[in-house]
């Protein structure tokens, strides 16, 4: 009898009870959601991180490009298809400037040689093709940014032109373009694009003219420019002194993130006493370009 008391007092010690079971899977619980969270807190920051490089890398392809173009820019005060030509176009979510001016442009093939190239391969009773020149006029304004799949050329966001309002069709989004173009005259094309969203074809001889419209960065939240001047050391938000140039240029370029999902928001929410304030994941860079003392030329061109 005490034998068989003691085996079963034996196999009843040897089970789990309810409690025990509890605290058991309680602290499996614990122990895994802490895994989870501190696993997802990770996974976050990285796509963060991931976000702010890429929203960088965007930002500086579109500055190295303006950058470029301002340290081989050529001004003349005595002729008009000569002049610097800026914009200042402030907004609640960040600045849309313009700025456009001649400047020398290196590109690779060499345009000359390539056109030279293809007009010795022609038949002489053939006409001529037009010699592309290095020398252009270039423009950075802010647009709608293009649907998938959408030229400039074609876009109807540009329908009405850039600075006045566009249809409800577009995205809601802007993007930085850079517009290059031989015709040194700025009516010509420049504003002809600004205004009325239409590129010419022709010039008024009739002889064809190169346009060259490139969206630089997506996303843009804002563009901003101020330029230097050196005799009353102050910046200002345009230039339009026909009689001098800035000393120099500051650009600050900021671009969003990858979206976020956002409950409810409000675009009041984004202006904080009268500026405006960065979304989350945007990248802002900034930097100044001085103005070379050869860029003013003193005859005409």
């Amino acid at each position: 009898m005490q034998t068989e008391e003691k085996q079963i007092s034996i196999i009843s010690e040897s089970g789990l009870t309810l409690i025990e079971m509890l605290m058991s899977v309680s602290i499996l619980v614990i122990i895994g959601g802490s895994a989870y969270f501190a696993f997802k807190t990770a996974v976050d920051a990285y796509h963060r991180t991931e976000a702010k490089i890429l929203a960088a890398q965007r930002c500086r392809v579109a500055m190295d490009r303006l950058v470029t173009d301002l340290q081989n820019m050529y001004i003349s005060l005595e002729a008009p298809e000569l002049a610097l030509y800026t914009q200042n176009g402030p907004s609640q979510l960040g600045d849309r400037d313009m700025l456009s001016f001649v400047t020398l442009v290196k590109t690779d093939p060499d345009p000359f040689l390539e056109q030279l190239a293809n007009f010795q391969s022609q038949n002489a009773a053939q006409a001529p093709l037009p010699l592309l020149s290095d020398v252009q006029r270039v423009a950075y304004f802010v647009g709608p940014e293009l649907l998938p799949g959408e030229s400039v050329l074609s876009s109807r966001s540009f329908q009405g032109g850039v600075t006045s309002d566009t249809s409800t069709e577009q995205t809601g989004e802007y993007a930085l373009f850079r517009v290059a173009t031989t015709t040194l005259d700025p009516e010509a094309v420049i504003g002809t694009i600004l205004q009325t969203g239409e590129v010419p074809q022709t010039d008024e001889n009739g002889d064809p003219i190169y346009v060259d419209i490139v969206p630089l960065i997506a996303g843009l939240a804002s563009f901003d420019l101020k330029y230097f001047d050196g005799e009353t050391e102050t910046w200002n938000t345009s230039w339009d002194d026909s009689e001098s140039i800035p000393s120099a240029v500051q650009i600050l370029i900021t671009v969003q993130g990858e979206p976020q999902q956002i409950v409810s928001i409000d675009s009041t929410q984004l202006v904080l006493q009268g500026q405006p304030v960065a979304q989350p994941n945007s990248m802002t860079q900034s930097t100044m370009v001085y103005l070379p003392a050869s860029a003013t030329a003193g005859g005409a061109p």
